[in-house]
């Protein structure tokens, strides 16, 4: 892991209040993982775009395997659109008024 990937991680830890997102177990640096709502796959890549797999909105901080699964939203077609108009709408916002 380099040093962008670890500053990465303690910041999603950070921002997680260090408890998992789904059940609410305290987490440490070694205790956690990141859970992708809409899946790391190279069908979603295509689709959806890098940008919107990798952005911190789309990824839960979550305790195990179970937790992350509960955090899947793939499946359901309007849940990724919402989640996708979120994440485009808090980019845009970075850009208005300049």
């Amino acid at each position: 892991m380099n040093q962008a990937e670890t500053e990465q991680r303690l910041t999603a830890l950070a921002t997680s209040n260090g408890v998992c997102e789904v059940c609410g177990k305290a987490l440490t640096n070694s205790t956690w993982q990141g859970a992708h709502r809409i899946a790391n796959t190279i069908p979603n890549r295509t689709k959806w775009g890098a940008w919107i797999i990798d952005h911190p909105m789309n990824i839960a901080i979550v305790c195990s395997l179970k937790c992350n699964h509960v955090c899947n939203i793939g499946y359901n077609p309007g849940e990724c659109l919402r989640l996708v108009q979120k994440i485009v709408n808090k980019e845009i916002k970075k850009y208005e008024g300049k």
